[in-house]
């Protein structure tokens, strides 16, 4: 179990330092321009999402590519194509509930509880991790298990 955990955070932590960065400055830049807290807490997730997913699939493409290079295939259309159904198979699930209701709900009420803008989005993105991974991860050893890339 100890592996398979340090494989996650391996995973996980460097796409969620960039995806809190997206979340403040998503969140901030919003809020700050229009004054509307849901507004704030939709595009804290938007931005989450990209500073995420961006990191998640450009590390997953140059990892595809090396290994199609190693083994002497080449990577084309079928290796992309495999890598977005990876991906879909891996997040999909968990990122339908967690973009449209449990990430936006938790940036938008745990700045209201906590009275602090800033420290309410980080709270509630960590918040929302917690429910989103619990099915990234399983989703994430059943494609492993069930998927050659």
């Amino acid at each position: 179990m100890k592996k398979k955990v340090k494989e996650w955070l391996r995973r996980y932590i460097p796409a969620e330092i960039f995806a809190t960065i997206g979340a403040l400055l998503g969140a901030g830049v919003i809020y700050w321009v229009t004054n509307n807290a849901i507004g704030a807490a939709y595009a804290g997730t938007i931005g989450e999402n990209i500073g995420y997913y961006g990191f998640i699939v450009s590390r997953d493409l140059v990892v595809s590519r090396r290994r199609h290079k190693k083994n002497n295939k080449k990577f084309g259309f079928l290796g992309f194509v495999k890598n977005v159904r990876n991906l879909f198979i891996e997040f999909g699930p968990a990122e339908i509930l967690d973009s449209l209701v449990v990430r936006p709900f938790a940036m938008f009420i745990f700045p209201i509880i906590l009275g602090d803008f800033f420290l309410g989005i980080l709270v509630g993105k960590i918040a929302a991790d917690v429910v989103f991974y619990i099915p990234t991860i399983i989703s994430y050893e059943l494609r492993k298990k069930h998927f050659i890339d």
